[in-house]
Order: C-alpha cells, then sequence, then structure tokens
C-alpha cells in the first residue's frame, strides 16, 4: 500500500485530475525549467495564496524574439486546457476553453488569476514561439488553501513539521529538511518536489515494510534520507529552490504531510557575513545497506544556527 501512494499517474490537464483528495486542499507553488529555456523563470507572487487572493505567475527574462506565447492548466499545451494565447507585438489575447474570465495575460507575458480558489491550484505550462526555433515549455505550480483549513493549520490534527537547516541556504551547501514528529506505525513515506506525487518529481520513498528507500533519478547522487524521515540534499544549486512536500501514510492508512519552502541564494548574497552559521557542524556519511540511505556521524557538514 506504500508503493500506491509513492507513485502516480501522470498529470495531463487540471481539471481531469484525481490526487486533490491525496493532496488534503490543493496545490502549491514552485518553478521549474526545461533545460532548453533555463534562462527563462516563472516566480509566484505570493507563492502559497488564501482563497479570493490575486496571485501572478510573473514571468522573468522573457526572450524578445518572442512572437507569441500560451498559458494551459495542467503540464501539457492541449487545446482543451488552454487559458488564452497572446501576441506581443500587438499585446492581443485570445482566450481558450479554459479561460474562466478570472486570468488576464499581461504585455511582459506574465498571467495574473484573480480571486483564486482552491480549485485554481496545480500545474500550468507557458508554451512560447518565436522566428527562430521550435515552442519551448516552461512549467509552474502553485497551492492555494481555504481559510479555515489552512496550509498550516492542518498541524492542529497532524504534528509532522519540516525545519530547513541552516535557514537560510547558499549555493552548494549542504542542508537538512529536518522532520519532527514523524507518525507511528507507518507503512511508508515519500518526499517530492513540489505538491504533486508525480514519479518525475519523486525524490525518494520508504518502506518501513520492506526497510527499502528507492531515489528519485535526478537525485541519486545528492540525497541521503534518514531514519526519521529528514531529508539530506547535498550540493544545492539555485535550481533546488522550490518546494518540497513529505507525505506518510500509516498501517491503518492515515496520510499526514507538511511542505517547505527552499529558497538557495547565490554565493556572497548575504546581508552581513554575521549570518554565515559559526556553531559546530552537524556531519552525516552516506551509506546504503539494502538499498536504504541511512544517516551516519561523518563526512557532509550540516551547518545549524
Amino acid at each position: 500500500m506504500a508503493e500506491v501512494m509513492m507513485d502516480s499517474v501522470a498529470l495531463f490537464c487540471k481539471d481531469c485530475t484525481s490526487w486533490q483528495g491525496l493532496l488534503l486542499t490543493v496545490s502549491l507553488l514552485t518553478c521549474w525549467l526545461i533545460p532548453t529555456t533555463a534562462q527563462i523563470t516563472i516566480e509566484s507572487v505570493p507563492p502559497i495564496a488564501v482563497e479570493g487572493e490575486n496571485v501572478l505567475l510573473f514571468v522573468h527574462n522573457l526572450p524578445e524574439n518572442v512572437k507569441a506565447l500560451s498559458w494551459y492548466t495542467g503540464v501539457k499545451p492541449l487545446k482543451s486546457c488552454e487559458i488564452a494565447s497572446h501576441v506581443i507585438a500587438t499585446n492581443s489575447t485570445v482566450v481558450g476553453l479554459a479561460h474562466s474570465s478570472r486570468e488576464a495575460v499581461l504585455k511582459n507575458g506574465s498571467l495574473l488569476i484573480k480571486s483564486v480558489t482552491t480549485k485554481d491550484s496545480g500545474y500550468y505550462t507557458l508554451q512560447i514561439l518565436d522566428t527562430t526555433s521550435r515552442p519551448e515549455l516552461i512549467r509552474a505550480e502553485f497551492f492555494v488553501h481555504s481559510p479555515l483549513l489552512g496550509y498550516k493549520n492542518h498541524l492542529a490534527l497532524s504534528q509532522l513539521t519540516i525545519k530547513l537547516v541552516p535557514s537560510r541556504v547558499e549555493e552548494n551547501d549542504n542542508i537538512l529538511l529536518q522532520v519532527y514528529n514523524l507518525p507511528q506505525k507507518l507503512k511508508g513515506f515519500a518526499w517530492h518536489k513540489g505538491v504533486l506525487p508525480l514519479d518525475h518529481f519523486k525524490i525518494a520513498s520508504h518502506s518501513f515494510l520492506t526497510h527499502s528507500t528507492m531515489l528519485g533519478s535526478a537525485y541519486q547522487d545528492r540525497v541521503i534520507i534518514c531514519n526519521d524521515g529528514t531529508l539530506v540534499l547535498l550540493n544545492v544549486t539555485q535550481n533546488d529552490t522550490g518546494l518540497y512536500t513529505l507525505r506518510t501514510i500509516s498501517v491503518d492508512l492515515k496520510s499526514e504531510w507538511d511542505i517547505l519552502n527552499l529558497h538557495v541564494n547565490k554565493p556572497g548574497n548575504w546581508a552581513s557575513h554575521n549570518l554565515r552559521p559559526t556553531s559546530k557542524p552537524w556531519t552525516f556519511s552516506k551509506n546504503r545497506r539494502r538499498g536504504a540511505d541511512m544517516c551516519h556521524s561523518s563526512s557532509i557538514t550540516i551547518y545549524s544556527k
């Protein structure tokens, strides 16, 4: 049953998803890029929204040679999921089938969504078109919670908590996503980048039934999973910026979760050198046993403030 939680089918159109119940409320925002368009980024303002707020998916570094662009719900540029297409030169927009009258495409390509609801959560895809190359895709994800069932209010029922060590992170740091109050009698748990349990965003999953850990293909050499669920992430880069979700499932099939927002700064972006951690570092080493990554005391430096 643990493996059922760890794996999922691919998401095509937000309107036809089956994971909303698993997420308990909805989704949340993080940015990730296809390597061919690494210079373009999408920033969510705010990164985590309450129902009724406006969310701006702000496009940074849109190339000057872009002639037109289109926004879609989900991870595929499907016609049925098209919000709107926009021509840069004329600043004209044609709405698509997924337009709800609350979305507006700005001249710089950014997407404004007014009065968001939990149903607005999930993936959004931006497709850009220019005169020199094939269409390029950039995807983003955002999270909306209700005022009553807030993003952190679930802790009243679930004490599962994630804390970042150190609290501020630079590129090439080794960091801890430290877990507190891991539930008892678990079948297993899983870490994902973002909040959707999609295979290509899986960082790691662990089964207590088989005492085995499976790492996602993109994290094979950079991740250690500790016995208490804590995630050790090595040599972070700015591409690691985003939201991280830990989900657990117990033997009686109860699920708990928590989300952490990680921002990786460029080296030297500290306001003061005094902000760098000066306390004795925590150390861990990577030691595989029966497919599991265990935490021991040596070699990998994790600073604590």
